[in-house]
């Protein structure tokens, strides 16, 4: 796209940097030029430091790696956690020092809502015309003035679930939730039984997903509810906010008659019948909402986004029971806003009043925008770094892939680097730890070397040919981003015993030839050996680290968890004996 001769170049940034009010978590930046999505990054990924709320590192990146400046950009879309729908003057100061921009204030704006960020990246990004539009997730932007709330006046007042109707370019907010003081939407009611349990902030939410699946008796909780929808179609909460998770749980259980007591371990049935109970409202209630505004609109197309989007049994409960289409972005939660402020800007700043952009982009490069690195480049960083290191074995292979299929089928756990880096919180292939899926022994040594529990899932991927040979139901374009939970066939679940969760699901991931001819490629090599379609999929991080970035990271990491190889490029490694 360009504006007279000039070309349109935006940058989308999510900051923590708010003038000293709050430390937020999932900062980053993403460049669109000419109508394009360049890169992504997550601000993790660069400075190493696990959720970093900044934006610094992977924006100095972007320039470096794109030759640019402050100067060659021609607009800035910021987005903060929980600032004031309009923010401060000192906040927007701030910004400008650190962007160095000292002559045109207009190049920075502010994103008019967090959700509406988190709306854009859903629709922009799906294949569809028109749909509604879930966010929900912790919190978004205040709603009520800075002085309402330092007063106490109100707890978490502030975007809950929000809704929105698009179509074309234009996104309209149609309903907000939750909107008395203390209502608990449902990224923080998740959250608060999360931290109950003993799995710490809204980070380790996926925790309480996996443990869901274990509960056997929630008879005693058959008859409550969390949520209630009112006459007018808006879902309130039976469960009060303060600032005390234990205290708000602990009196919802109190005022229901029941007991269940702090401190225990997540292996009690209790804790996984408490795990249950929130995973079945969660599922119950967003297709409730959903229904609700389905009859309402007349459209069965559905984008979900936020941190709860993350949720792959939710997802899979609203395509089952809504008979919807359903679209979830790979970085649905806090790292996606930095190209959902991209998208908002290059829409607003075009003025194009067609679907050109989306169209352009669509089922095309959305998955696989972080860094990239070539064959060479690979070459170049590992020579540099690990020609001299003795205790890296380095072979160089034509047959890499088929190299790295073998070890997987010899029971071997090994770290696979490709190409370009995954945006978002899902290793899809290039950033991946893999492994055998036909071992409960193998699964539980890939969790242990991660340092995860052994009671969470590890995820399949198949290739795309075969996913109906074992997978009940339709495909659907989630399956390709690893976004929802389905079936395992019965008579399949013992054959593929490692990542068939205990309640006979798995979190699965379809492989294409198109999307990522590399990963299809090994998998591919690894069915020719075993008949399997399909290996274990787990992101390439140790616990408490964020995902691997360049071949260094690689490196590091495969020999901080003692994996059993690493296919970096067209490169083995292996630990010299």
């Amino acid at each position: 796209m360009k504006l007279g001769d000039e070309i349109l170049r935006i940058i989308g940034i999510n900051s923590k940097y708010d003038a000293g009010m709050n430390e937020i978590y999932s900062g980053g930046c993403a460049y669109i030029c000419d109508g394009e999505i360049i890169i992504a990054l997550a601000e993790d990924r660069i400075s190493r430091k696990k959720n970093d709320g900044g934006f610094k590192e992977s924006l100095a990146y972007i320039y470096g790696e794109y030759n640019l400046t402050t100067d060659d950009i021609d607009y800035f879309y910021i987005s903060f956690y929980a600032n004031p729908l309009i923010p401060n003057d000192e906040m927007i100061k701030l910004h400008l020092k650190l962007l160095g921009i000292e002559k045109e204030p207009e190049k920075l704006v502010v994103m008019p809502s967090h959700h509406l960020s988190h709306a854009c990246l859903a629709y922009f990004l799906s294949p569809f015309e028109d749909a509604l539009i879930m966010v929900a997730d912790n919190e978004g932007c205040l709603l009520s003035p800075k002085s309402a709330r330092e007063k106490g006046v109100i707890f978490n007042d502030c975007e809950r679930n929000s809704y929105y109707w698009a179509h074309g370019n234009c996104i309209t907010l149609i309903d907000r939730d939750f909107q008395h003081s203390g209502e608990v939407c449902f990224g923080k009611a998740y959250n608060k039984f999360n931290e109950y349990i003993g799995f710490g902030s809204y980070l380790n939410v996926g925790k309480t997903m996996g443990l869901s699946s274990y509960g056997t008796d929630v008879s005693e909780w058959e008859n409550i509810d969390l949520w209630y929808i009112d006459e007018n179609g808006n879902l309130h909460s039976n469960i009060t906010e303060t600032h005390d998770s234990f205290d708000d749980i602990t009196y919802f259980f109190k005022k229901h008659g029941l007991s269940v007591k702090h401190n225990l371990s997540y292996e009690t049935d209790e804790y996984k019948n408490l795990a249950f109970f929130v995973q079945h409202q969660l599922n119950k209630w967003s297709v409730i909402k959903m229904q609700d505004l389905i009859k309402k609109y007349g459209i069965k197309n559905i984008c979900v986004s936020g941190g709860v989007a993350l949720n792959g049994i939710m997802n899979c409960e609203l395509e089952k029971r809504l008979q919807a289409s359903v679209f979830v972005p790979p970085y649905c939660s806090d790292p996606g806003q930095a190209l959902g402020n991209a998208i908002y800007g290059y829409i607003q700043q075009s003025g194009k009043s067609n679907n050109s952009f989306i169209k352009k982009i669509k089922f095309e490069n959305y998955i696989y925008l972080g860094t990239e690195y070539s064959y060479t480049r690979i070459h170049e960083e590992l020579i540099s770094l690990y020609k001299n290191d003795s205790r890296i074995e380095m072979i160089l292979s034509d047959n890499i892939f088929k190299i790295g299929a073998e070890m997987i089928a010899d029971g071997k756990i090994i770290g696979f680097y490709q190409g370009r880096s995954e945006y978002g919180a899902r290793a899809l292939g290039n950033r991946s730890i893999l492994a055998a899926p036909n071992s409960i022994e193998i699964r539980d040594r890939v969790n242990t070397l991660k340092g995860r529990e052994l009671f969470r899932p590890l995820a399949p991927a198949v290739i795309s040919e075969k996913w109906d040979l074992y997978f009940d139901g339709e495909k659907s374009i989630l399956d390709t981003m690893m976004l929802r939970v389905v079936n395992v066939k019965l008579d399949r679940q013992k054959e593929v015993c490692g990542i068939t969760h205990i309640d006979g699901t798995a979190r699965v991931q379809e492989v294409t030839k198109k999307i990522n001819p590399d990963f299809y490629q090994l998998i591919t090599e690894f069915y020719k050996i075993t008949q399997i379609p399909m290996v274990i999929n787990t992101s390439f991080n140790k616990a408490g680290e964020p995902i691997v970035e360049s071949p260094k990271d690689a490196v590091e990491s495969f020999l901080a968890m003692n994996l059993d190889g690493l296919i970096c490029g067209n490169y083995l490694l292996r630990v010299r004996q």
